[in-house]
C-alpha cells in the first residue's frame, strides 16, 4: 500500500501482475492510498489447488477487501475489471464505488480455445502464446501496442506469466453469457474505454453502460487497451 487518502483498491489484468499496475498507482498517490492486488496464480500470490472459477477470485479480492476495512473504490484493468465487477455483484457492500477499465466480457470477447493454449504451453511456444493473447488472436491490442509492449522492461515477466492465460480463459469462458444479472448492481460505476480500442471492447462497455443502473461511461481519447496511466488517473481522482 501507499499514498494518501481513502484506499483504492485496484485489480491487474490477465498477464499483470501488481507491478504492472505501479504506473497508475504512482499518479493517484496523492488522492488514494492505493493497495495493489496480485489475483491468484500472479505475481507473490499461490494458485490454490481448486479449479480456476471466478468465485475463488472474488473471494480473493473480498478478503483483501474485508482485511483493508472500508474502501473508497475497486479498480478493475482488463481481466482484473471482470474479477471486480463479479466482487462487486457477489459482495456490493464492500465496494461503494467501481471503477473498470475494459473487461473482456465473454459476450464478446473471443477467447482461445483452453486446449490451444495448454497445447502451445506444453510445446514451450510462451512468447507466440502471449503475442496472439495480446493482439494476433483478438487480445485488443492494435500492431502499435503490442510493439510498444515488447519494447516494455516488462515484457519478458508478461511472457513468463504465460501459463496463467489458461486458468483466466478458464474463467472468462465459465461466465453467465447473460449479462442482465448486472442490473441488479446498484454500485455507482465509471466504465473508461479508449477509443482506440478493439471493436470487442467498445461492444462489452456499451453493453455493461446499458445494464447497470449507475453507470458512468469515459471515453479517453486516442487511448488502447494499453493504457498511458496519467489519463486513466485522471478520471479514477475524479469519478
Amino acid at each position: 500500500m501507499r499514498g494518501e487518502g481513502p484506499v483504492l483498491v485496484a485489480v491487474h489484468g490477465g498477464l499483470g501482475t501488481a507491478l504492472s499496475l505501479m504506473p497508475l498507482a504512482d499518479h493517484l498517490t496523492d488522492r488514494f492510498t492505493v493497495a495493489l492486488i496480485n489475483l491468484r496464480g500472479h505475481g507473490t500470490s499461490q494458485r490454490g489447488l481448486s479449479p480456476p472459477h471466478i468465485d475463488r477470485y472474488t473471494e480473493d479480492v473480498g478478503a483483501v477487501i474485508d482485511t483493508l476495512g472500508p474502501i473508497d473504490a475497486l479498480f478493475g484493468y482488463s481481466f482484473g475489471a471482470v474479477v471486480a465487477l463479479e466482487t462487486a455483484l457477489s459482495a456490493p457492500d464492500l465496494v461503494p464505488r467501481l471503477a473498470l477499465y475494459e473487461p473482456p466480457l465473454p459476450i464478446t470477447y473471443p477467447i482461445p480455445d483452453p486446449e490451444w493454449i495448454r497445447g502451445m504451453l506444453d510445446a514451450g511456444r510462451y512468447e507466440e502464446l502471449v503475442l496472439d493473447a495480446l493482439g494476433r488472436g483478438g487480445g485488443g491490442l492494435s500492431p502499435a501496442e503490442v510493439a510498444a509492449a515488447r519494447d516494455n522492461p516488462l515484457w519478458l515477466a508478461n511472457v513468463a506469466h504465460a501459463s496463467t492465460l489458461l486458468p483466466t480463459m478458464e474463467v472468462l469462458s465459465g461466465l453467465p453469457a447473460d449479462l442482465r444479472r448486472y442490473a441488479t448492481l446498484h454500485t455507482p460505476t465509471t466504465l473508461v474505454s479508449g477509443t482506440a480500442s478493439a471493436a470487442f471492447l467498445h461492444q462489452a462497455i456499451d453493453l455493461l453502460t446499458h445494464e447497470l443502473p449507475h453507470a458512468t461511461l469515459v471515453q479517453l481519447t486516442g487511448q488502447g487497451h494499453h493504457v498511458a496511466p496519467e489519463p486513466l488517473a485522471e478520471v479514477l481522482k475524479t469519478q
